[in-house]
């Protein structure tokens, strides 16, 4: 099972990074360069592709924060301490936020699981929960109610080629 998101920069609306595309737009990595960055722990993932981003675009990343989850690194960013890079939290709108889409990269979870033996009851509930998500996203033509694309891969026989 696979989850598609676009990865956004996110910082309060008068920011300069904002301020340069006031139409929207999606902002390139090497507009990052020169701004104090928030982002991901590295436990998560997101801050490897972060640096990734930033050394492609030829700087190193200037993160002066690194926040545990999404939800935080939108508050974060709310304040005013620089500049979110991540997924935010659900589907917004997110108050004392503007949020643009970074041009470059997508976030893709992956989830795998045993195809036999008990699960626990914390697995339980998070199959189920991403079940819903996955049937709602093939009910809005493979969008979930975030705007995230989402798809299903398995293999053939698998529940999730069933489902």
């Amino acid at each position: 099972m696979f989850v598609d998101v676009p990865l956004v920069v996110a910082a309060v609306p008068e920011h300069p990074l904002m301020a340069a595309y006031p139409d929207g737009g999606a902002v390139s990595s090497a507009a990052l360069a020169g701004h104090r960055l928030i982002g991901l722990q590295h436990v998560i993932g997101m801050r490897a592709v972060l640096e990734r981003l930033c050394a492609g675009a030829g700087f190193r990343p200037q993160v002066v924060f690194e926040a545990a989850a999404s939800d935080a690194l939108a508050r974060l960013a709310a304040r005013d301490l620089g500049v979110g890079v991540g997924v935010l939290p659900g589907p917004g709108p997110h108050p004392g936020l503007r949020a643009l889409t970074l041009a470059d990269p997508r976030a893709r979870a992956a989830l795998v699981r045993r195809a036999q033996g008990p699960l626990g009851p914390a697995a339980r509930e998070l199959l189920g929960r991403l079940r819903e998500e996955l049937r709602a996203g093939r009910r809005m033509r493979g969008r979930n109610r975030a705007g995230a694309r989402v798809s299903c891969a398995g293999r053939r026989g698998s529940r999730c080629a069933r489902r």
